[in-house]
């Protein structure tokens, strides 16, 4: 998705709405009243916000799902009198699964959490245009409220806004345990590509696993293929995604061998393409009382909530000497960061509380920003984005100072898939089959000029 952002990190992320019945109502009442009647009378608005797990971030210290989901509702029914909130999270699979079923049945929550980009174009349709209410809320010129990188892939459909944004994330990089690397023969991080291969060997050699990857997870397939991509050749990255470059390109086909690589040079883990991130990885790269069994993870801005000394593990997980870095320079060239909004935040367009369901929105994307650069994993969306204000430890400021850095430079990539699910459905299928050695780089590269052709911009 997108990037070139903001300032500071931190950790609220997503939630998802649920909806039925129809709404003829425009803009809602900013005030937070949407549940009074014309008699002046308060009534209780229900209102049901659905999305996946992890997408809440690191609200206040709380990392347990239920603990997450009643604290969010009780921090937002408890600013706004007359509206209820009923928040669910679950796996990001089975939340677009669910929203399929339940919008096709009229059922869907009035709230919903849904990827900017091609996840976002697919439901734009079901979902309410929210200028308007933007508009009533902070202004005509609301737009400036926010960073520019935050509502790119939002508004690339070109035909309104459908959703806001929460949190912007960096993800493409290398999380590494520093101690157990040093202990099991490699002495810091590698910084090529040709000492990741010898060094994972040498890590091999040690019984430990390399570097932990959800090969299964067609996100961690995106992120990795495009940070890879975009190392070689980042104009050409973000042409082919846009349908505006040759899939056939020759530094497109390196960018599948060295994808390809991954596996067949023993870089990450045996078994990689069926493991899942969460939980499978991270439970191993760091456990509930802070042990870590792995090396290193490829990982992203999120995670630097783990680094919060108020976190039952940190002492346990800090001694590891927990360090971040891009990924290692290819051919010279270095390794380049994802920016993007993780997760926008729409109303159903057949709620019948929408003026309550956007309440919710307003006060996600915009009310408590304080509360996203306070979770400490994740970067604000506005462009006035508060600072932080809660003590940080050397080892956070260490990461996130490495992130920052990067995400201000201009060795990005604003997005973290393409804006067309059939181009996206068909990149996974051919990063599966790469990492499995069924079909060769120059055939995938053909397969995937062959969806691009395809599609209709």
């Amino acid at each position: 998705m997108r990037k070139s952002v903001a300032i500071i990190m931190a950790g609220i992320m997503a939630i998802s709405l649920a909806a039925c019945g129809k709404s003829s109502s425009p803009a809602g009442d900013s005030t937070g009243n949407a549940g009074k009647a014309d008699t002046g009378e308060t009534k209780t608005v229900n209102i049901t916000v659905q999305s996946w797990q992890y997408a809440l971030g690191n609200y206040k210290g709380y990392s347990n799902d239920d603990d997450l989901t009643k604290a969010i509702a009780e921090a937002f029914n408890s600013s706004h009198p007359g509206i209820s909130a009923n928040v669910k999270i679950m796996r990001q699979e089975d939340h677009y699964n669910s929203l399929k079923v339940d919008f096709a049945s009229g059922d869907a929550p009035d709230v919903i959490a849904v990827a900017p980009g091609a996840d976002l174009e697919q439901y734009k349709s079901q979902l309410e245009p929210l200028n308007d209410y933007a508009s009533k809320a902070w202004g005509d010129d609301w737009t400036n409220k926010f960073t520019e990188a935050s509502l790119s892939t939002i508004k690339l459909s070109g035909d309104g806004i459908y959703a806001l944004p929460s949190a912007m994330s960096a993800s493409g990089t290398i999380w590494y345990n520093n101690k157990m690397l040093q202990e099991n023969g490699v002495q810091s991080l590698p910084q090529t590509w040709e000492d990741l291969a010898k060094d994972s060997q040498t890590l091999r050699k040690a019984g430990k696993i390399p570097l932990m990857f959800g090969g299964k997870d067609n996100w961690q397939n995106y992120d990795m293929f495009i940070t890879i991509m975009g190392t070689i050749n980042k104009d050409l990255c973000n042409d082919i995604f846009t349908l505006n470059g040759d899939w056939k390109s020759s530094d497109v086909v390196k960018a599948f061998d060295y994808y390809q690589k991954l596996f067949k040079d023993g870089i990450v883990q045996d078994g990689a393409i069926s493991t899942t991130l969460y939980n499978e990885g991270y439970s191993q790269w760091r456990d509930d009382n802070g042990k870590s069994t792995i090396p290193m993870i490829f990982n992203g801005s999120w995670d630097l909530g783990s680094l919060k000394p108020d976190n039952a593990f940190y002492k346990e997980y800090s001694s590891n000497d927990i360090k971040v870095s891009t990924m290692p320079s290819i051919e010279g060239k270095a390794g380049v960061v994802l920016t993007a909004p993780d997760v926008a935040w729409g109303v159903n367009a057949n709620s019948s509380n929408k003026e309550a369901a956007w309440e919710f929105v307003k006060w996600l994307c915009y009310d408590m920003q304080q509360d996203v650069v306070n979770g400490l994993g994740f970067f604000s969306v506005l462009k006035d984005a508060p600072q932080i204000t809660v003590d940080v430890a050397d080892d956070y400021k260490a990461a996130y100072d490495t992130i920052s850095k990067a995400v201000a430079s201009d060795n990005t990539v604003g997005y973290r898939n393409s804006f067309y699910t059939k181009l996206n459905d068909a990149l996974f299928d051919q990063l599966q089959l790469l990492g499995t050695g069924t079909i060769t780089p120059e055939a995938a590269a053909k397969a995937m000029a062959e969806a691009a052709a395809g599609i209709t911009k």
